[in-house]
């Protein structure tokens, strides 16, 4: 391990699975930043490791151990990044006594909950904690028409009852995706996360469905930023939908190339909405097609492997099947409760 320079911006890590704590990691080496990485045991892609100036690796729940190695470290910042496995938190979790106090102090535990108190413990350790767009704000959805295409007609009108009702099941932190058809919510994001939901909602339909994939009301961007990659937009290709609309500015893209190489292939629309553009009675229209000179270059290199519901600064915990394939793909991205 080397040692910093005492006058470098020292930029801290939580990394969990999948691809997007590397593209952060990426990120904070490009700006010319110092990072020290906390890895978590049986999680985290060895490649962020090897990004790093300062690292070490603990197991689920060492929360005193991780908290003491960005202490020593000198982080200015802090991002929590990557997945959780469901598979992992049943047999790895080895809670610390922070943690135990910690578990102890909540009155449910909803991933939300969970990770506001882990939050406000570090807080409590004098360390800062920052979404990770404000790492990569380049893979930020950005507003407007994605695709070639645009939704009209009746699938507009799914695709904005789609998008209110997200809104509203986020509010009850239950999930973030839905999934319409003629006006009915055919499938609402349970635990399942957001493939299984897109695959159960158009099992019921006879035509293309509109899907809505949006950031909760009261999403602390710092916890909980989703994530949609290559995977999601594959299995909406893949049962033929007719078209997804995202939060924009809310949501980070990997690998956007890709994934709107596959939405045209596909002949899938994709819109980012502000939330007035998407209520009922709006216009839905967002901006016009000009994008974010990084989707256009596919800046975001890297992919999603598994996209359970992800938060998501994306720190998610992924459910069985989402796991399954991280761990067969080495890649990974988010870290809360079971998002992308």
């Amino acid at each position: 391990m080397s040692e910093f320079a005492p006058s470098s911006e020292v930029v801290g890590l939580i990394a969990g699975n999948r691809s997007l704590p590397v593209l952060a990691a990426r990120a904070v080496k490009a700006r010319g930043g110092q990072l020290a990485v906390a890895g978590l045991a049986g999680e985290t892609d060895p490649a962020v490791y090897a990004l790093a100036d300062l690292k070490t690796e603990v197991p689920l729940g060492a929360l005193g151990a991780m908290a003491d190695f960005f202490v020593s470290s000198g982080v200015s910042k802090l991002a929590m990044v990557g997945g959780v496995s469901r598979d992992n938190i049943i047999s790895r979790y080895n809670p610390d006594p922070d943690a135990v106090k910690l578990m102890e102090s909540l009155e449910t535990f909803q991933t939300d909950s969970i990770l506001r108190a882990v939050a406000a413990y570090l807080e409590s350790r004098g360390l800062r904690l920052v979404s990770v767009a404000e790492l990569t704000p380049e893979l930020l959805v950005p507003p407007g028409t994605l695709t070639s295409k645009a939704p009209e007609g009746d699938l507009m009108a799914d695709l904005k009852l789609a998008f209110r009702l997200a809104k509203e099941l986020g509010r009850l932190d239950c999930g973030q995706t839905v999934v319409v058809s003629d006006k009915i919510a055919v499938a609402l994001e349970g635990a399942d996360g957001t493939d299984a939901t897109i695959r159960r909602g158009a099992s019921l339909c006879l035509k293309p469905v509109a899907v809505a994939k949006v950031v909760k009301p009261s999403q602390d961007f710092r916890l909980d930023l989703p994530v949609i990659g290559p995977e999601t937009i594959g299995a909406l290709v893949e049962v033929k939908a007719g078209a997804l609309a995202l939060d924009a500015g809310g949501l980070i893209m990997l690998d956007p190339e890709r994934c709107l190489s596959l939405a045209e292939a596909g002949n899938l629309a994709i819109v980012a909405w502000r939330d007035d553009e998407g209520r009922i009675g709006g216009s839905g229209r967002g901006s016009e097609r000009v994008l974010n000179p990084a989707f256009e270059k596919g800046s975001g290199a890297g992919s999603e492997s598994g996209s359970s519901r992800a938060s998501e600064n994306g720190f998610g915990v992924q459910s069985e099947s989402d796991s399954s394939r991280a761990s067969e793909r080495g890649s990974g991205g988010g870290i809360h409760g079971d998002r992308q």
